[in-house]
């Protein structure tokens, strides 16, 4: 009889830590670099070497997914040597985008994760894996590095899609880390509400770059592997200067 005891005891004492976990702790904020990133203007870093940058805004869908106090800061690098897009026999010219979600007051509701938010855009093939990285600067990371497939919709109706390929990069920057992984996120704000009684506020970075799909796997691996070089390029320029180091362990 004591064995029927035991359970229903134990799902009550697990269930009653609600009551004394904290609801909401003290905000420790994120570590990017406010020198780098103007937050007023809500603009990225844009004077990068030999990068053409341009400030960029969010789109109106995009805005409305998120917490309004969230924020938002978007840009577009091109470089001389980026080979120009083709879609629907059109020549467009390519850019590495840059999108940095900050997350507002409400944490947990400011950041999802990048395979989600893509797959509803449209993008299929996906593709996601974590790999290690050097910054120009000598800091070692782990970064996720994400692949995919994104149908371009034809300019009038009745006509077939255009695939293009993607390459993109993303980690997250709380107050004292950086991760490559939305799960070892999570627990870190558990593990700082129940022990510390605060809250660490989170910026996601990711940078994301079209390709051209060949004629055959040897093309499309080519191409693909150009672009990755170009994004990793500018990932890790941008990742010395955005991020204070001075807050992150072991850096």
């Amino acid at each position: 009889m004591k064995r029927f005891y035991i359970a229903p005891v134990a799902l009550a004492l697990t269930l009653s830590l609600v009551f004394v976990l904290p609801r909401r702790g003290d905000v420790a904020l994120t570590s990017l670099s406010l020198q780098a990133i103007d937050m007023e203007q809500k603009t990225p870093p844009l004077h990068m070497g030999e990068w053409i940058a341009t400030a960029t805004h969010p789109s109106e869908k995009e805005v409305q997914i998120l917490n309004p106090d969230t924020t938002f800061i978007k840009g577009m690098y091109q470089s001389y040597d980026m080979p120009p897009l083709y879609a629907h026999g059109r020549r467009f010219d390519n850019a590495i985008n840059l999108s940095i979600v900050i997350s507002g007051f409400d944490i947990n509701n400011s950041i999802h994760r990048p395979e989600r938010c893509l797959r509803a855009q449209g993008h299929i093939d996906m593709l996601s894996l974590p790999v290690d990285f050097t910054t120009p600067g000598g800091k070692n990371i782990k970064v996720q590095r994400l692949t995919s497939t994104f149908p371009i919709a034809p300019e009038k109706d009745g006509g077939k899609p255009f695939p293009v390929g993607f390459v993109s990069y993303y980690y997250f920057v709380g107050h004292k880390h950086l991760t490559h992984d939305h799960w070892s996120r999570t627990l870190i704000d558990m593990t700082d509400r129940l022990l510390l009684g605060t809250d660490q506020q989170w910026s996601f970075v990711i940078l994301s770059m079209p390709y051209n799909l060949g004629q055959n796997l040897s093309e499309t691996e080519k191409n693909r592997q150009n672009a990755d070089k170009k994004i990793r390029q500018l990932l890790g320029e941008l990742t010395d200067v955005m991020v204070d180091w001075k807050q992150i362990p072991g850096n």
